[in-house]
């Protein structure tokens, strides 16, 4: 759960390169469609939009009791959150369904109000995919802790138990930077026993590459699997150039170790997870609670593929609500359901509105309804809650992933800056996400101003590289700068700045 308490709220996340569109449509979900598939639901989320920022804060008291109701659910009747996970595919291939179609078939012939409808129709099926998700992050802090009073039962060094929790939480198919690596090293490995497909993609000319019938099916199936992958709301998502590009640098390493090296790693996990269940003599019951939280993990990045997906399929109708309305998309993505109403149908001038909402915007979400605040207002309630201590040389988060690590820092906010990132550097950002695996292989640790939990990007990726993470330390990267050496410290969850 958050430390930084103002007010009775939490910050629980933070996230950049992000707008409303669809994340007050998430926070309306866990105030309303949660509590269809978990029983219970939160009263008020409030969210805070700076530019790309978003802050999200929810009522301490409103998260603590929902997620204890959840937990105790679970800890009742194990195996709930692999249920969920055969639900989301349902709500998830109906989401992604009505989104490709309804790319596929908008045109300037579309009127005002079938697009308004097209947008409707996505906020409806979306909040049915969050709200089977949306639990994860309400109750994973409460089943962790049912967690770690298992374990310490058997065990009592408290450092000992984390890096024990770590093992036996660790979900192989929540991995998917490594699950798309595996898949790009194995293609590479093939291309390397074929000298003329090797020698065209170390050439990197598209054409030719496409011209080789099996070679270019082999790379389009691998696009087509994991397109979605780098999307995350409204970054690009991974092309067929990309891929090739990725193939020309597998094929300068020794990639067959490579693979050799992550599949051990893979199979050294799951048998460490069994030595452990063995080791612990854990209980049936006890087996299955731990297999809930890495079916909660697996939901998480269920959700992520379906919502990166839909996302991708349905930015025609944006583009074209874009068109309609003289506005940018970006513009576009901070209306409202109803405010595509009111702009599309009833033709009403939103532009100013939104602009104010680009600024600062405060967007307050209770059940089907959203509240949002700009202005001075809007500047008030910002610097009460998002304040930023400069002064500071030691942080406090959660901490998501083991271990203590020492190391240079390097700001990395967005996919373009993986580059600076070198060996045993320490990436300070707002959130990661699978598309800065590169820099992530590299370093020696991750702090992140935002995150959620152990479920969350930073929790997930960090564990599968191996290095320690602490995340929700709010503004960090708003007083260390590049080249300044800090301390993670992954069991405590501190973050101190050395020199």
């Amino acid at each position: 759960m958050a430390k930084h308490v103002q007010g009775g709220w939490a910050m629980m996340s933070q996230r950049q390169r992000m707008s409303p569109f669809p994340n007050y449509m998430s926070m309306e979900s866990v105030c309303n469609e949660m509590k269809k598939f978990v029983g219970t639901s939160l009263r008020n989320v409030m969210i805070f939009f700076e530019g790309n920022m978003m802050y999200v804060f929810q009522v301490v008291k409103d998260h603590k009791k929902s997620g204890a109701i959840i937990a105790s659910k679970v800890e009742k009747h194990p195996g709930m959150y692999d249920k969920l996970v055969k639900i989301e595919e349902k709500h998830g291939a109906k989401l992604v369904n009505f989104a490709k179609q309804s790319g596929s078939k908008v045109s300037a012939k579309t009127t005002n109000k079938q697009l308004y409808q097209m947008f409707a129709g996505y906020e409806k099926l979306y909040k049915q995919v969050y709200g089977v998700y949306g639990s994860v992050w309400t109750m994973e802090d409460d089943l962790m802790e049912i967690l770690y009073n298992i374990v310490s039962k058997r065990i009592k060094d408290g450092a000992k138990i984390t890096d024990i929790i770590n093992v036996l939480t660790k979900q192989p198919s929540a991995m998917v930077a490594t699950i798309e690596r595996r898949s790009l090293w194995t293609l590479a490995v093939k291309i390397l026993s074929n000298q003329v497909w090797k020698k065209i993609i170390l050439n990197g000319d598209l054409k030719a590459i496409k011209n080789v019938k099996p070679l270019h099916k082999l790379i389009d199936a691998h696009q087509k699997n994991f397109f979605w992958i780098t999307r995350d709301y409204e970054d690009p998502i991974l092309t067929y150039e990309n891929i090739v590009d990725k193939l020309k640098s597998a094929l300068q390493i020794d990639v067959k170790k490579e693979l050799f090296d992550l599949e051990k790693k893979l199979r050294d996990s799951l048998s460490e997870r069994k030595y452990w269940e063995k080791t612990l003599k854990l209980n049936k019951k006890e087996l299955a609670l731990f297999a809930d939280m890495r079916a909660a993990a697996h939901l998480k990045e269920q959700r992520k593929k379906f919502v990166s997906q839909s996302l991708y399929y349905f930015d025609p109708v944006l583009f074209e609500i874009s068109k309609r309305l003289y506005l940018s998309v970006k513009q576009v993505r901070f209306l409202r359901t109803k405010d595509v109403f009111e702009a599309l149908v009833k033709g009403k001038d939103l532009s100013s509105e939104i602009n104010n909402r680009f600024k600062l915007s405060v967007w307050q979400c209770s059940g089907q309804n959203t509240k949002v605040i700009t202005g001075a207002e809007a500047q008030e309630l910002f610097a009460k809650f998002c304040q930023v201590d400069k002064n500071a040389t030691e942080f406090v988060g959660m901490a998501v992933s083991p271990g203590v690590a020492r190391g240079l820092a390097k700001i990395v906010l967005n996919p373009n800056e993986c580059g600076k990132v070198n060996k045993d550097d320490i990436i300070v950002s707002v959130q990661v996400v699978p598309s800065f695996s590169t820099a992530i292989i590299k370093s020696a640790g991750i702090v992140c101003d935002g995150g959620h939990g152990i479920t969350s990007h930073p929790a997930t990726l960090s564990r599968e590289a191996g290095i320690p993470c602490v995340i929700q330390t709010r503004f960090v990267r708003e007083v260390i700068k590049d080249g300044d050496m800090l301390e993670v410290d992954g069991y405590k969850g501190i973050v101190k700045i050395i020199k």
